[in-house]
């Protein structure tokens, strides 16, 4: 038998991630500026200057390569010119941001402004080999460029883990390795023998390679670009933006070496200027806080439910197949490569499963975690509660009755005590006002019996019958309290039944004495009944089952739906994670049934969740099964 106490210690659980400790948090909102104003690191006025210089820029260096000749060395000195000082600039944002920066980000904007730097000497590197006609500095640049490329991937899947929330990163990864692998594929065995027959083969490799990373680079930035809420995607939908202009740029470049496209020179700065010039403004449009969406969101809600890159894979792998029979004459190595690229993206979503089941039972672990959490808060808050009832009942007895009691006394005296003949209107009087200080007191002791907590047991007189199992505390409590309640009404009987199976926590054992204790008083007030009912047992389905029901006037359900305690019997109800149904009709008696630990959504306690639970002797405790969280007044069948 699993006893569920509002004292069980709470389970370890991995924290959700956050800020480093002792980081110093994002600075407020200026008073009297909206919070937007607030979100960037650079101000506004910064922004806009910086975008509008940007632009002129860009502009003047497009009209500037119409100047230039068409040779390789100027092809090679007007894109390097165009990128340095959009390089530069955003090397030096970048140093300012990771100042100001969220803690989180800094591990994308470290790889970001390293990648910028490693590009600007691969621009200078460029405008040497141009001016002096050395090769080994063209040479450097290539490599420069290469050498880049893994920063670039380093600061995207930071990027990734910093919008990540609780889910793990590595997941994301696994899916950017598939796609590379997926996407990249198609472009191999279409670039592999003009790149082995190209005579630019020093240049034409890096800007294979970049082809070749670009549909990995873009599904993972639109895949970060959905983390973030609408309103807040202007820095990462820049990056999806460079990340879209960098796949125009290299597969522009690579055109121009291997199928020799002979565009205007203008054309191809005007696309590499694009490029620069959102690789700026990336850092000038930082975000001063966090931006991710995944981060607010409950654990369950983290969960993943959908892997878009399967469905990106049962298109493209079809195709590739069909490109690998339709070119196998020229290219008999594409079966091989096809076989290799099927093995690989098997072997990837085997290691994908087997991460994101990890990472389901660490979000399930802290969800429950988190549960734990709530129903020891909401045990203490019951606790609470009843201790507040207990101690206003205990004043009331030792204050307000007390000097009732007093009152009368002295009453009595002065009433004793007077003159016959000169005294008998004042005897009158003071008659009257005994007479009403006893009902005040009368009153008193009825309000302290309706708030006795469910832990303050006593004996029922005779008209309140108890059947077997009701020797617990729970039990004797309603008994107590409906002895007290009817004990000068008209009603005949009532009977208090607690199922002998049935063990319940302090929390839910004060939600259902509650409940009950509220439909009793309703019946005693409003309905005239001959008998009254009440019954608490155990479902199969894990729940609790509390009945009232009486035989008096009714109800025509709907016009009290807000009175006669009905809206504190549905708040007990709700923190019970069930729901409440009246069914009643005048001249037809009220059935007032709660069916607690009815919902699964963590709204309130139940077994393994916030309040506790019950459980049969015989062990079985199934979960609860979802159910409607609404108050229903509904007729009699």
């Amino acid at each position: 038998m699993r006893r569920m106490d509002d004292q069980r210690t709470a389970r370890p659980s991995r924290a959700r991630r956050g800020p480093a400790a002792g980081a110093a948090a994002p600075a407020p909102p200026a008073p009297g500026r909206p919070a937007a104003a607030n979100s960037f690191v650079f101000p506004a006025r910064a922004r806009r200057l910086g975008s509008v210089a940007a632009a002129g820029l860009a502009v003047a260096t497009v009209g500037w390569s119409a100047t230039v000749g068409d040779t390789d060395r100027d092809f090679l000195l007007a894109h390097a010119v165009a990128a340095l000082p959009y390089l530069v600039a955003g090397a030096l944002l970048t140093g300012l941001v990771l100042r100001a920066c969220p803690p989180e980000y800094t591990s994308f904007w470290r790889p970001w402004r390293w990648a910028l730097a490693v590009g600007s000497a691969a621009a200078l590197a460029a405008i040497g080999g141009a001016v002096l006609d050395w090769r080994a500095l063209a040479a450097l640049d290539a490599v420069l460029l290469v050498l880049s490329a893994p920063l670039w991937v380093v600061a995207t899947l930071r990027m990734l883990a910093a919008q990540a929330g609780s889910r793990d990163a590595s997941v994301d990864a696994l899916d950017g390795i598939t796609a590379l692998v997926v996407l990249g594929a198609p472009g191999l065995l279409l670039l592999a023998k003009p790149i082995s027959d190209s005579v630019h083969i020093v240049f034409a490799v890096p800007f294979a390679l970049s082809v070749l990373l670009t549909p990995a680079a873009l599904y993972l930035s639109f895949v970060n670009l959905t983390r973030i809420p609408r309103g807040q995607r202007v820095a990462q939908g820049i990056g999806a933006a460079a990340a879209a202009a960098f796949t125009v740029n290299a597969t522009m470049q690579l055109a121009r070496l291997l199928a020799h496209i002979d565009l205007p020179l203008p054309v191809f700065v005007a696309v590499h200027v694009t490029q620069m010039t959102l690789l700026m403004a990336l850092p000038l449009w930082a975000h001063r806080r966090p931006t991710s969406r995944l981060a607010r969101l409950a654990p369950e809600e983290q969960i993943r439910v959908a892997n878009p890159m399967s469905y990106v894979s049962a298109v493209v792998l079809p195709l590739l197949g069909v490109l690998v029979l339709v070119t196998r004459a020229q290219r008999p190595w594409g079966v091989a490569l096809f076989c290799l690229v099927l093995l690989v993206v098997v072997v990837l979503n085997a290691v994908r499963y087997t991460l994101m089941s990890r990472e389901t039972r660490r979000l399930a672990a802290e969800l429950s975690h988190m549960a734990e959490k709530r129903r020891r808060l909401l045990a203490n808050m019951v606790r609470a509660l009843e201790d507040d009832r207990h101690r206003t009942v205990t004043e009331l007895h030792t204050q307000a009755v007390g000097s009732l009691a007093s009152l009368a006394s002295i009453i009595q005296t002065a009433y004793v005590t007077l003159p016959g003949d000169s005294g008998q209107a004042v005897r009158d009087t003071i008659a009257q006002l005994q007479g009403d200080l006893t009902e005040r007191a009368e009153e008193l002791r009825q309000l302290m019996v309706a708030m006795r907590s469910a832990t303050a047991g006593a004996e029922g007189p005779g008209d309140a019958v108890a059947r077997p199992g009701d020797e617990s505390t729970l039990g004797t409590a309603l008994l107590a309290y409906a002895s007290e309640l009817y004990r000068e009404r008209s009603t005949r009987t009532v009977s208090v039944h607690v199922d002998p199976e049935l063990e319940l926590d302090r929390s839910t054992t004060t939600i259902v004495y509650r409940i009950a204790h509220e439909a009793l008083l309703n019946a005693a007030r409003h309905a005239r009944a001959h008998t009254v009912a009440v019954a608490v047992t155990a479902q199969d389905d894990g729940g609790v089952l509390v009945e009232v029901h009486d035989d008096g006037t009714g109800f025509v359900p709907g016009r009290v739906a807000d009175g006669s305690g009905l809206a504190r019997m549905q708040l007990f109800a709700s923190l019970g994670r069930g729901e409440l149904t009246i069914r009643s009709a005048p001249g037809r008696g009220t059935l007032v049934r709660s069916h607690l630990h009815l919902r699964a959504d963590g709204a309130g306690p139940g077994p393994g969740a916030p309040g506790g639970g019950c459980d049969r002797h015989d062990g079985t405790a199934p979960p609860p099964a979802p159910g409607p969280t609404h108050l229903r007044l509904v007729p009699p069948a």
